[in-house]
């Protein structure tokens, strides 16, 4: 997965629309005392320091990396992009590599120490502060398997990671095999939690039997940074965490449960502090965290006359710090596959698309709501049936902007009040067919485009075919199709990523870079 890199001048290409040190290498595994997995032993190229907009209005394509698919079977989805401060991020099953959206020496820390271990799922690249420093935290589920007479196990592990040359800061490991039956693996992560100001990650975790019995379906684990200490704490999924305190979900959700309710606990002693219960709930789903609270919604059945069957919908958000819950009732419906996807600034708010319930003519419904995370309470929204404007699919809530797509093209919405934020008219690629750099020499894509030799030795792309992960920085022939929504933002740019099947056969996926211009 580690990136073969050209010095290149970055080419810009406007999206249409889009509305809406030295490089220092470590032999050593990645642990918590400050090692580091891969780095590329190349001088690092003099490069343009990026702009910034806080938060982007606008971006302009710089960059596509074709990425190697990682070990084990293929993945449906497969692949997690992320980007903090000036670096780009691509994360799977493999680890995590990381380089400068303006280039350079890109870096990879690995997933795992052990080549026997089993990574089972890990997260988005997240952003949060550590030591006052911006940097990415990460976290993997993962499997060890068995030996002698011991049975295997699951374990979840946590990253730390400097971003600018991918220097593990901090790591905490947590077995789950003391709250889980003897065989039991884990599975997925049922939910991602994180408290940007220290650090903190709170993970649901789901569990797999394997034939044995099953005590949790599903455990929460903790981790914190700075003491490097975990604590496991089974039956609950992560709904949020703030300063040691972890909010979840606890109950086996279905038809006609009324055991489900919202719990409070000590993320290091994994003491319940609270116990709320919602019995006109069947269901409880876990939608994200903001800055002060945790957010989850709820559907119950409520009969509606002999026969039919109506659904109530809540959103509930509970206060990190005092445990209070404030309950938004939400339109019932007729059907109670209707869900949410739900993304969070950390700053001001939480937006969600929902989608479900048909219309009589048979159409889905299809919804945007945003709550206000200072008071936990909804404050703007509209569906495809209520509303005169499209509903756009929300991809990144970035410091108070939402980045989705509306029908055909990306948009930029305003989290505070839905409005459409005002962006400049983008620039028509040229048409000759031809990439422009940077406005002076033209350049068709198949060769770096400042002459540079490849500073790992290796020959750039011409687009066609390249080996996985042979992907050039600046490599723009792998960029097709529509505009697309960022999937993760930062105030120098964006990233987002496209199938490679038929562009980078081999490759897993084709991350596309965006620096902000507006």
């Amino acid at each position: 997965m580690l990136r073969p890199l050209v010095a290149v001048t970055a080419a810009a290409v406007l999206l249409a629309g889009c509305s809406g040190g030295d490089d220092k290498k470590s032999d050593s595994p990645p642990g918590g005392d400050g090692t580091n997995a891969s780095s590329s032993s190349t001088p690092t190229p003099t490069v343009a320091e990026p702009q910034s907009f806080d938060p982007p209005k606008a971006f302009s394509v710089v960059a596509a990396v074709a990425e190697a698919r990682p070990d084990g079977p293929t993945e449906l989805d497969g692949g997690k992009a992320g980007m903090v401060g000036k670096t780009t991020l691509y994360a799977n099953r493999n680890g995590l590599a990381g380089i400068g959206i303006e280039g350079g020496p890109s870096w990879q820390v690995p997933a795992k120490e052990i080549a026997s271990t089993k990574v089972e799922a890990y997260s988005r690249p997240m952003s949060v502060q550590l030591d006052g420093k911006e940097v990415i935290a990460m976290a993997y589920t993962q499997n060890v398997e068995a030996g002698g007479t011991q049975k295997a196990h699951g374990q979840v592990v946590f990253q730390w990671i400097e971003p600018v040359e991918g220097k593990v800061l901090s790591t905490v490991s947590v077995d789950l095999g003391p709250v889980t039956s003897p065989g039991n693996t884990a599975a997925g992560l049922a939910s991602t939690t994180y408290d940007a100001t220290t650090g903190q990650l709170a993970v649901g975790v789901g569990i797999s039997a394997n034939g044995d019995a099953k005590k949790h379906d599903v455990v929460t684990v903790f981790a914190d940074p700075t003491t490097k200490k975990g604590m496991a704490i089974p039956g609950i999924e992560a709904a949020g965490v703030l300063d040691g305190t972890v909010v979840g979900a606890k109950g086996e959700s279905g038809e006609g449960s009324k055991a489900m309710s919202i719990v409070v606990a000590d993320g290091t002693t994994g003491a319940i502090r609270k116990n709320t219960p919602v019995p006109t709930m069947n269901y409880l789903h876990v939608e994200g965290t903001g800055g002060k609270h945790a957010y989850l919604s709820g559907s119950g059945s409520v009969k509606d006359g002999k026969y039919d069957t109506d659904y109530l919908h809540s959103m509930y958000a509970v206060d990190l710090a005092s445990g209070a819950l404030t309950e938004t009732k939400l339109q019932r419906t007729e059907d109670g596959s209707f869900g949410f996807t739900c993304f969070s600034d950390h700053v001001t708010s939480l937006v969600c698309n929902g989608s479900g319930d048909r219309t009589a003519d048979g159409k889905d419904i299809t919804e945007i709501l945003a709550f206000d995370d200072a008071t936990g309470k909804k404050s703007w929204g509209y569906t495809s049936v209520s509303g005169s404007r499209v509903v756009p699919s929300v991809t990144a809530v970035y410091n108070g902007y939402i980045y989705g797509k509306a029908e055909t093209l990306p948009a930029v919405l305003d989290a505070k009040t839905g409005q459409d934020v005002p962006v400049p008219t983008p620039t028509p690629a040229p048409s000759t067919g031809q990439t422009p750099t940077d406005g002076t020499s033209p350049t068709d894509g198949t060769s770096p485009t400042d002459g540079a030799t490849p500073t790992d030795g290796t020959s750039p792309t011409d687009g066609s075919t390249p080996a996985p992960g042979s992907g050039t920085w600046g490599d723009l022939s792998l960029v097709y199709g529509d505009p697309v929504s960022p999937e993760a933002v930062s105030k120098y740019g964006s990233v987002y990523t496209l199938g490679a099947a038929g562009k980078s056969p081999g490759s897993e996926k084709i991350l596309v870079v965006q620096k902000a211009i507006a």
